[in-house]
Parts: structure tokens; sequence; C-alpha cells
């Protein structure tokens, strides 16, 4: 009997389907029920999205969030409801476009901390309710303006005067769509995302990932399992601390605290391990004591995909 996959699985998303739907694919090719993904990336988007399964879906908080990286293009000369291609148009601009150097003059102010408002068609959330199913009933809302960080904003030219690639390297939080729109709207004639795709986060690259075609067939990918990083080799970025002794790792787990080294801040989250390496979770120093944040006992018993 051989158990179901568990840790990271790096997949390469395709356009036209949620990020949702690649759980769905991910739960149906390996029989993992326990799924989930860090980092959303809407439906007409391509490129890294992680998955963490079973036990570790408990850490997806504790992956590396940044920086994010995104490569793309965005047109200039409209403005739609949803700030990229796939949104009603809401005005176009018939005059001449600006100049290139105007261009990227204004691109470059687009860099470092910006305070941000979300586009109207997003997964932020006003009043307890997503912005996006807000839309779809015909509510009109804005979100406050969220502080962000964008560390690099690269633009070249096109064989279009309207369209131009880029890319951007950001901090969590931060709306790419939004940005084409800001920019835009700082040239006068609008601007839309028309393409995205996300080549990182942080330590994780989009060419380490697996492509899964929409709703794949186990036949086309058929060691996708093999391909999940393994629960002890989770990449969280965290300071590791081994507990040296199975009493005291069994005291982590049970939720237990332990004395601390001097070596580690008060308020450090750290990637704790068991004698033999063995993941055992993430803890918290909590004024010199290893206080449990999350524990990951063993499985109660192995599983067959099915």
């Amino acid at each position: 009997m051989s158990s179901l996959p568990e840790g990271l699985l790096l997949v390469d998303k395709c356009a036209g389907v949620t990020s949702h739907d690649m759980v769905a694919q991910v739960r149906r090719l390996t029989g993992q029920r326990r799924t989930g993904h860090a980092g959303t990336l809407d439906p007409f988007a391509t490129g890294l999205l992680p998955m963490m399964l079973g036990r570790a879906t408990r850490l997806v908080r504790f992956l590396p969030s940044s920086p994010k990286v995104y490569e793309g293009v965005l047109e200039l000369g409209r403005t739609t409801s949803s700030d990229d291609v796939t949104g009603e148009l809401l005005t176009e601009h018939h005059g001449p476009l600006p100049e290139p150097e105007r261009i990227l003059e204004a691109a470059g102010r687009f860099k470092g901390l910006l305070l941000q408002v979300p586009p109207a068609v997003s997964a932020r959330k006003v009043g307890g309710e997503r912005m996006y199913r807000l839309a779809r009933r015909g509510q009109t809302v804005s979100a406050p303006a969220a502080e962000v960080e964008v560390f690099e904003f690269s633009l070249s030219r096109t064989d279009r005067r309207s369209a131009w690639s880029f890319v951007a390297q950001v901090s969590p939080g931060t709306y790419i769509r939004a940005l084409a729109r800001d920019l835009g709207a700082a040239l006068g004639c609008g601007g839309v995302l028309a393409s995205l795709r996300r080549t990182a986060i942080g330590p994780l690259k989009v060419e380490n990932a697996v492509p899964l075609p929409e709703w794949a067939e186990p036949q086309q990918v058929p060691d996708l399992a093999a391909q999940v990083i393994p629960l002890d080799n989770l990449p969280l970025g965290l300071p590791s601390i081994r507990i040296p002794t199975r009493r005291d790792a069994d005291l982590f787990l049970s939720g237990g605290r332990l004395v601390l080294p001097d070596r580690f801040e008060s308020g450090q989250l750290l990637r704790v391990t068991g004698p033999e390496g063995t993941l055992l979770g993430v803890g918290e120093n909590a004024g010199g004591v290893l206080q449990p944040r999350v524990v990951l006992p063993a499985r109660s018993q192995p599983a067959c995909p099915g």
C-alpha cells in the first residue's frame, strides 16, 4: 500500500482556468484530497502556482512569498471594467499615444512603496465579500488603497505602438492589472493588462514547475507524484532548529514548550525538525521558549490513490 503524495508541487498553470480548477486537477491526478494553493492567478494568466498537498496544506502561509516576478504585455489606449483585456470596454483613447520616452519615464515612477487601489474585479474583500462577486451583481464598490512595493517595472517596445512588454518584481498583494491601469491613467490615455505570466515567487521558479494542460489525463502526467517536494524538504524560508531527543520531539508535537538557545530572536518563527531530520512543524521563540504554532503529527495510516 503506497502513501498519497504530501509536500509541495510546483504547477505551471495554463490559461483559461481558475486556480481552484488547478487544485481540482491535482486532487484528481494524485488522489490527495487535502490540496491547496498559494498565490492565486487570474484565469487568463499563466505560470507558477505552488500547490501544497496533505499535511503540507497547514504550512502554506510559511512558504516564501516575495518577490513575485511577472512578465507580460500591457496595452495603452483603453480602459476596462477589470483593468485587463477580458473586461468590458469603458473608454477608448482616439488621439495619438504618448511618445516612448514619456512612457518609459512614467513607468519609472512606479517603483518603491506605492499606495495601490485594487481592481474593481478582484478577490479583495469589501464588507466581508469578494469584490468580484459584488461586481457580478452590478454593485460598484472600491476598496481602500493598500501599500505595496514594486522592486522592478521594466518596459520594452513591441511591434505595436500601443503594446509594451514588461517585467515586474513586486511584493505580495500587488495587482499587476492595477499597475497597467495606473500607468495608463498617469499618461492620460488609459491602460490595460493584455497578458500575464508568473515566473517566480522568491526561490520558487516556473522552470521547475510541471505544466498541466486543461483537464489533463493521468497518462499525460504519469509521474506527477514524483514531482512533489517532500514535507521534510519544504523551502519554508525559516531558520531551523533540530530537537535532539524523541521525548522532546513528542512534547513539541503535543503542544509543549521547550527552552531555546540564545541565538534566536524573540518572536522569530522557526522550522522545527526532530532527531531524524523529520519536519515536525513551525514554532515561535516566545521569550526564550519554543512555542508550537503548527505541528505535523505522524500520518495515522497510509492510503492508496483512488
